[in-house]
C-alpha cells in the first residue's frame, strides 16, 4: 500500500508540473517573457520633439529561440509586444541602433531616417505581426537637445526615443540574447 500512495503521489507531481506546460501550448503561447533590467526607452511625441511618458520593457523570446521582442508583461494572459527582431536577419535589423550611436557619439548635426523590412513574423502564437514589417529609425534631436533614437513601425503613429545610453542597453540586452548568454528573470510560468 505504501509503494502504491508513494507511486500514485509521483504520478501526481509530474501531472501538477506538466499542467503549466500543457496550459501554455493549450493556448497557443510559443514564446517565455523575461524581465530585462533597466531596459527603457520612452513614448516620444513628435509633434513636441520631446518624451512624454517613459516605459520600461520586458523582453519577450520565442521558445525555437529564433525570435526576440521588445514587450510589457502586465499578467500571465496578458502582454503586449512593440518591435521584434529575427535571429536569421539579426545583424541587418539592429545595424541603424549601432549607427544611431556611433552618429550621436561623434554629436553630429542634423538627422537621419533608415528604414527596415522585418519579415513576417512566426506563424503560429503571436509574438510578432503576421505580415512584413517596416521599422523607422529617425536620428534626432530633441528639443532638449538629446540625441534620440525613434523607433516606429511604418503607418502607425506610435514612436518610442532611446537615448545613446538606452540604445546601448537594447544592444546589450539583445546581443546577448543572439549569443545565446541572456539572463533574466522569467516572467510567464
Amino acid at each position: 500500500m505504501k509503494t502504491f500512495n508513494q507511486s500514485l503521489l509521483l504520478i501526481s507531481c509530474l501531472a501538477l508540473a506538466s499542467c503549466s506546460t500543457m496550459h501554455k501550448y493549450a493556448t497557443g503561447r510559443y514564446y517565455e517573457i523575461y524581465r530585462a533590467n533597466d531596459l527603457h526607452a520612452c513614448e516620444f511625441k513628435t509633434k513636441f520633439n520631446a518624451c512624454a511618458e517613459p516605459y520600461t520593457f520586458d523582453v519577450k523570446i520565442s521558445d525555437d529561440n529564433n525570435r526576440i521582442a521588445l514587450a510589457e508583461y502586465f499578467s500571465p494572459s496578458q502582454n503586449s509586444s512593440y518591435f521584434g527582431f529575427i535571429r536569421d536577419d539579426y545583424a541587418r535589423q539592429t545595424q541603424p541602433i549601432r549607427d544611431f550611436v556611433t552618429w550621436s557619439k561623434a554629436n553630429m548635426a542634423g538627422g537621419k531616417r533608415v528604414t527596415v523590412k522585418r519579415k513576417a513574423g512566426n506563424a503560429v502564437g503571436y509574438l510578432f505581426e503576421h505580415s512584413d514589417v517596416v521599422y523607422v529609425f529617425d536620428y534626432i534631436h530633441s528639443r532638449e537637445d538629446v540625441p534620440m533614437l525613434l523607433l516606429n513601425i511604418e503607418g502607425r503613429g506610435r514612436y518610442f526615443g532611446f537615448t545613446t545610453q538606452e540604445a546601448e542597453k537594447l544592444l546589450q540586452v539583445m546581443d546577448a540574447w543572439y549569443a545565446g548568454s541572456f539572463t533574466g528573470e522569467k516572467l510567464t510560468g
